[in-house]
């Protein structure tokens, strides 16, 4: 699973440690010590990284299902 962050960026789950606000900012702790700054809130990160994953799955499943339709 992936973390979406703020335009195209975005980092796997299991690379993160922990998600701690503080103020307007979001600290993404990294297993390896580094530290990325989101504005968004942990919830906020956590519905759109949930609706990436929604989207991904249905996206799947109609290439299963014979191919894009639009």
């Amino acid at each position: 699973m992936f973390l979406l962050l703020e335009g195209k960026g975005a980092v796997h789950i299991d690379r993160v440690l922990a998600l701690v606000r503080e103020g307007h900012e979001t600290a993404v702790i990294m297993r390896d010590g580094s530290v990325m700054a989101t504005g968004f809130t942990p919830m906020t990160i956590c519905k759109r990284s949930r609706r990436f994953m929604e989207k991904g799955k249905a996206e799947a499943g109609r290439l299963r299902r014979g191919g894009l339709q639009q």
